[in-house]
């Protein structure tokens, strides 16, 4: 035992390098007892470039890149991409002739600006060719309407098993008829629309379409748009050309519109069946029109509301027996607004983001209400006035309230306003503070935030806490 206790000794240093190399074989051999199924998958989220890397790992990861179904092709920093995806879709070919495990579902390129139609038109070829159910494409660096991108015919008429679609800074006519009847998702950002009937013809040639995203920089309508789809849930629509539109999607579930003219948007074909909608619009003096929209939604759960500028929405009464979450944003105006909620018996969740300049009301308390309330910052005398107006003005039964600021010292009233004859928070039981800066006078916070809440059963700090968002 003396004796190897000596040459253990002696050879400690050697053996530790040893032991070092045991534990790497050990890790090797740990990461190659993974099935092949596991490591596949795990390759699947890296860029195609990185995963091909990997065959110099050893033999048997040689070929692991064959099966991966994922590609994805990201121009920035290669010199000759293209000379790179149709080395790389070359192999992948030879592949799949050779082994039958080897498919291809989900296709992406990010690329510059194209310089060449031709090889775009192969590659989509290439994943059409192979059945791919998803493609994404997109192009980045500086563009103009030159640098439009027109679909080649294979991907518009022959991509039946294509069953998600995401396109940025392409060109779509009416010279095909669109033909994907799998598709179940739909975006498209900064696509040009050659002429009006493009879009018909697009949802009309996309049968099992369910959501659908539209992003426009350049648009052809210039009074109203028009769609139409007996299977599409989803849709979400963001244009700059302020213009109407009309939505016959009588299975539409949740609605997304920014930019549009409110006066101008006709939900009448879809209104029985919306429940959640969001809306960032040309307003102008239509809260009465905007009551009947609310109104006319049987089914409304969720109501999210922004004001654009310069047309401000200064008054907001809410009526609707299904309503559980509302959601307003007017962080972009210094107008004051009023908001009455006079029938929602369901309502439980109210989340502000924005100035001072509100005030809330609510006519029937059926339910506590939780408050979530986004302030922006100035933090000055008035700042503190008006926060404590602000909070006087929350004129409703709070279950809970979250207030989220930049800083704890924006809760720090002055010595001359700390002893308040009426605290704005009474009967509030329950307050959550997020501040994203460290905490300075934490102490201090809570005497403030109890004498505003003298009723408080639980209170919350969070320091460094990331802003929620509408």
């Amino acid at each position: 035992m003396a004796e190897m206790g000596v040459e253990e000794n002696r050879v400690g240093p050697n053996k530790k390098r040893l032991k070092t190399k045991s534990n790497m074989v050990d890790e090797e051999d740990r990461i190659s007892e993974l099935p092949d199924e596991i490591i596949i998958h795990i390759l699947s989220f890296l860029p195609t470039e990185d995963v091909v890397r990997t065959c110099f790992l050893s033999k048997r990861w040689k070929l692991m890149w064959y099966l991966v179904p994922k590609l994805s092709f990201y121009e920035q920093g290669h010199r000759n991409f293209d000379n790179y995806v149709n080395n790389c879709l070359k192999h992948r070919k030879r592949g799949m002739v050779c082994d039958l495990n080897s498919v291809i579902t989900s296709f992406k390129v990010t690329t510059n600006n194209y310089r060449n139609d031709t090889s775009l038109d192969k590659w989509l070829d290439f994943a059409v060719e192979n059945k791919v159910k998803e493609i994404n494409l997109s192009f980045s660096g500086d563009w103009s309407s030159s640098s439009y991108y027109w679909l080649p015919e294979t991907l518009v008429v022959k991509a039946i098993y294509l069953t998600i679609l995401d396109l940025a800074l392409v060109r779509l006519d009416s010279r095909y008829s669109f033909s994907f009847p799998s598709l179940k998702s739909l975006s498209l950002s900064s696509v040009w629309f050659a002429d009006t009937d493009t879009v018909d013809k697009l949802l009309l040639g996309s049968p099992s379409l369910e959501n659908l995203q539209l992003d426009f920089d350049v648009f052809s309508f210039r009074d109203c748009l028009h769609l139409c789809s007996v299977s599409l849930k989803f849709l979400d629509i963001n244009t700059p050309n302020n213009i109407g539109v009309e939505i016959d999607c009588i299975n539409l579930e949740s609605l997304t519109l920014q930019g549009f003219i409110f006066d101008k948007i006709n939900l009448s074909s879809c209104s029985k069946a919306i429940r959640n909608i969001s809306l960032t619009c040309f307003w102008g003096a239509v809260s009465s029109s905007l009551e009947h929209l609310i109104s006319s939604l049987p089914l409304l759960e969720n109501l999210t509301l922004s004001n654009w500028h310069p047309w401000k929405l200064k008054h907001i009464k809410i009526s609707s027996q299904t309503l559980k979450s509302f959601n307003l944003n007017h962080s972009d105006s210094e107008d004051e607004l009023t908001v009455l909620i006079e029938s929602a018996p369901k309502l439980i969740s109210f989340c502000y983001n924005g100035n001072f300049k509100l005030s809330v009301s609510m006519v029937e308390s059926c339910n506590l209400l939780n408050g979530t309330f986004i302030l922006a910052n100035n933090y000055d005398i008035n700042w503190f006035v008006s926060m404590v107006n602000f909070l006087l003005n929350l004129n409703c039964s709070w279950k809970r309230v979250s207030l989220h600021v930049d800083s704890d010292k924006a809760l720090i009233l002055p010595k001359d306003l700390k002893r308040l004859h009426c605290p704005p928070l009474i009967n509030c039981e329950h307050l959550r503070v997020f501040t994203k800066c460290k905490l300075a006078r934490e102490s201090d916070l809570r005497d403030v935030l109890l004498s505003v809440c003298p009723s408080l059963k639980t209170l919350s700090i969070a320091e460094g806490a990331r802003k929620g968002h509408l």
